[in-house]
């Protein structure tokens, strides 16, 4: 009777198991889905009660082919890394980073690849607090390739009705610049317009606080 109950209690314990790591690993089926994931990933972030993820698990299950349902243009800032502040595992999301979170022709083409090629459902621009090519384009900062890049940011410093108080300059051009950053990708291609309009994907805009570590959506 010992044995029998020791079994069954074996059994239990390796079933929830198995069924909540199959509830981690479930992949997202639409443009809402994956967003919910990103958000809901980013309360357990905020929470500090992230997944343990299999990072080799993962890399082995997606070593022949990837889907990720999520791709994320964000800031090259290493205080936001958008598979650790959304708690993504391996295979979950594409990720480009460039300073100031701003798109040019190859990052449109990898965006086009993602959710043309792969079936990615969903494209998040991610801006963050305290971004310091927000603030060199405040500035007006000259220095080599940066010049060119910090002009491209100072799209949405002009777009300011009223102008904030200094202490919030910052972070209110880098939520209008991830709101440009959106009208130009959508502008520039004509694959990801479309998909937009026949609601196959969709794209929306964050902003990371440094502070708190929770993800505002725009």
């Amino acid at each position: 009777m010992r044995i029998t109950s020791a079994f069954f209690f074996t059994f239990f314990i390796l079933l929830s198991f198995s069924c909540e790591k199959s509830e981690h690993h479930s992949i997202p089926k639409t443009a809402n889905e994956a967003l919910t994931a990103l958000m809901e990933g980013n309360e357990r972030f905020i929470n500090n009660a992230s997944i343990h993820h299999n990072f080799i698990d993962e890399a082995h299950h997606s070593e022949k082919e990837q889907h990720p349902h999520t791709f994320v243009l964000s800031c090259i800032d290493s205080r936001v890394p958008p598979e650790i502040v959304f708690d993504q595992g391996i295979g979950n999301l594409f990720v480009a980073r460039v300073a100031g979170n701003i798109e040019d022709p190859n990052i449109l083409g990898s965006m086009e690849y993602a959710v043309q090629v792969k079936g990615t459902k969903l494209l998040v621009v991610l801006g963050h607090s305290n971004c310091g090519a927000v603030q060199g384009a405040i500035d007006n900062v000259n220095l080599g390739h940066l010049t060119q890049l910090t002009n491209q940011i100072k799209v949405a410093f002009s777009k300011h009705k009223t102008y904030p108080l200094p202490e919030h300059l910052s972070n209110e051009t880098g939520r209008l610049n991830v709101l440009s950053t959106i009208d130009h990708i959508l502008s520039s291609s004509k694959i990801i317009r479309e998909l937009v309009h026949q609601e196959k994907i969709k794209i929306v805009g964050t902003f990371y606080d440094l502070h708190t570590g929770k993800v505002e959506l725009l």
